[in-house]
């Protein structure tokens, strides 16, 4: 935002690091940091290799609201604010994916490109018939794959030679939210059946990878070849060979887990609490 004041907030340490503490069997999650409630309605985190920072879409309002608030966030890797309202103009912005210094973002009927050194919009796709566009994942060619979780359109588009348009519809996919590109494989969180699903983008072929039991939001495929998954409602789960653990569940405490970040260096889990209004980290362990 033109002549915003450079925001650092503090991070905020609850107790002692290592007893904040959440386990499954075998791996745990280890509390780091989080932010102080000033993010508005954080949906997603999104981390940046090359310039070792995060950015944090904010809502800002209702999901589905047009109300023109929405913005994303710059944090440092250690939970700092480094600008609050770094890229704004936006509606309701979710899922984020950077590809060769633009950050691309859902925005429930668009998907935006924002330039990563001035944090302008650069462009704005339009997604025909889309009414809930949420995560956001990229090949290495470029492509932009964006769900809509919508269960009325409940599709995939894809941003391809500057065209945005469907890419894969059916009864296989319901309801899609997370997305997670690796190696020609485009893996999808189904909300509707509440399953993670494979999709190879070459020939669209879609197979069952884990059944999950739940609504799926966040998605990420770690280094050692496990998913993370958040259900919105406020649990983090690790899938390992087909077997589901929950990490840890705030549902009880009405905090949420949506859309996941992840440093991989650090195994560092990025969790956006939605109304809740933080970002917590949290070190992924294991026994």
């Amino acid at each position: 935002m033109k002549g915003a004041a450079l925001i650092i907030c503090s991070v905020i340490f609850v107790g002692s690091v290592l007893d904040a503490s959440f386990g499954a069997e075998g791996y745990s999650l280890v509390k780091e940091w989080e932010t102080a409630k000033v993010l508005k309605v954080p949906e997603s985190v999104c981390y940046d290799p090359e310039a070792k920072v995060l950015y944090v879409s904010n809502i800002n309002g209702g999901p589905a609201e047009r109300n023109g608030k929405g913005f994303i966030s710059k944090l440092s890797p250690d939970g700092k604010i480094l600008k609050l309202k770094w890229a704004v103009g936006l509606n309701a912005p979710k899922g984020m994916a950077i590809f060769k210094g633009k950050l691309f973002v859902s925005d429930i009927d668009r998907l935006v490109c924002i330039d990563l050194r001035s944090g302008k919009i650069l462009k704005s796709y339009k997604a025909e018939g889309a009414l809930f566009l949420n995560d956001v994942a990229v090949d290495e060619k470029g492509n932009v794959y964006v769900s809509d979780s919508s269960p009325r359109n409940s599709a995939i588009y894809r941003l391809s030679g500057g065209k945005l348009e469907i890419w894969l519809k059916g009864p296989e996919i319901k309801r899609p939210n997370g997305l997670f590109y690796k190696d020609g494989v485009l893996y999808v969180g189904s909300s509707g059946d509440g399953r993670i699903k494979a999709v190879d983008v070459k020939t669209k072929r879609v197979r069952d990878v884990a059944t999950v039991g739940s609504m799926i939001d966040g998605l990420i495929l770690d280094e050692e070849g496990f998913f993370i998954v958040s259900d919105w409602r406020g649990r983090t789960m690790l899938v390992r060979d087909g077997k589901v653990e929950v990490l840890m569940d705030t549902t009880g405490k009405g905090i949420n887990s949506a859309d996941l970040g992840y440093i991989p260096e650090r195994k560092l889990v990025l969790i956006p609490t939605f109304f809740d209004n933080r970002v917590m980290a949290y070190k992924l362990v294991g026994r």
